[in-house]
């Protein structure tokens, strides 16, 4: 698998997980669902860093400058985590 062909794929898997996510989140609220969705969310953010490792730009141009005041970035890709 080359470079490009890894990044197309953890983006992907990223969006893949954040739709089960989004499945968990439907089903009643408890405990366990509450960590099944922190573990997915956790599994969504290694995978960024997956992101970084491979030099893929920061989707988060904004997130350490304290400059741009009250500016949030949405999140990368258009997850709805």
């Amino acid at each position: 698998m080359n470079r490009t062909e890894e990044i197309v794929a953890i983006k992907q898997l990223r969006k893949d997980l954040d739709g089960k996510i989004q499945e968990v989140k439907q089903l009643p609220s408890c405990r366990e669902t509450s960590l099944a969705v922190t573990r997915l969310q956790e599994a969504v953010m290694w995978l960024g860093m997956d992101l970084k490792r491979l030099n893929e730009e920061d989707p988060y141009p904004h997130s350490k400058d304290p400059g741009t005041g009250d500016v949030i970035d949405p999140t990368a890709q258009g997850l709805k985590m």
